[in-house]
């Protein structure tokens, strides 16, 4: 049974949590890692990743459309009527509708909030499912492949599993593509979860934590 907390998400994407009457703020997964610098468009040398990208006229910037999408494939799994979606999500979302009806898939949680008191950290799983019989925790992309997103999700699943959700399930980041196309990415390295403690003791040494 997954232990429920008073925990809270707010627009800014700031995870607040109430504890003997008081709220304190928990820094996400994301915002630990992108403080130490954990994504590629920090740290690399590449100058075609340096480059700052703009949306053509009339189109969502790649966060927005990201932020857009999730929210519609949310609705799609609640049961929600969806809103006319914009032309340009259409091959997103076809994918999604995809990846659901090419596989037997089981959603048991939807944007679930995850804690961790011990380490003080927090996030949001975008599913926990069964795909085709096999509990997986899954985090929906719509950009780039990255080995950060392994990280991401080990400490996701830490979270979970303290809060007495299932053991050992498998780590997949469900790609989105503006081709109709998805991709099932396992993620399995047994070092994900200590790099998330590693830029967690960056973040905190910051702070004087």
């Amino acid at each position: 049974m997954v232990e429920k907390i008073d925990i809270t998400l707010d627009d800014e994407h700031c995870y607040r949590v109430k504890l003997d009457g008081n709220l304190r703020e928990v820094p996400s997964v994301t915002t630990i890692m992108k403080d130490v610098g954990y994504y590629p468009w920090v740290f690399s040398n590449k100058k075609d990743e340096e480059k700052i990208e703009f949306p053509e006229e009339g189109k969502l910037t790649p966060a927005a459309r990201g932020t857009r999408i999730h929210k519609i494939t949310e609705d799609i799994d609640r049961g929600i009527e969806v809103d006319p979606i914009e032309p340009e999500l259409l091959p997103f979302i076809e994918a999604y509708r995809k990846f659901k009806s090419d596989n037997t898939i089981t959603i048991t949680q939807i944007e679930e909030i995850v804690f961790n008191d011990e380490y003080w950290f927090a996030g949001s799983l975008d599913r926990v499912m069964e795909i085709n019989g096999n509990r997986a925790i899954v985090d929906i992309k719509t950009g780039a492949k990255m080995k950060t997103t392994g990280v991401q999700l080990a400490a996701y699943q830490y979270a979970w599993e303290n809060m007495g959700g299932q053991k050992d399930m498998a780590r997949f980041a469900l790609h989105l593509t503006d081709s109709g196309k998805y991709k099932l990415v396992p993620y399995r390295s047994a070092e994900d979860l200590p790099d998330f403690f590693a830029a967690l003791r960056v973040y905190n040494f910051k702070r004087n934590k």
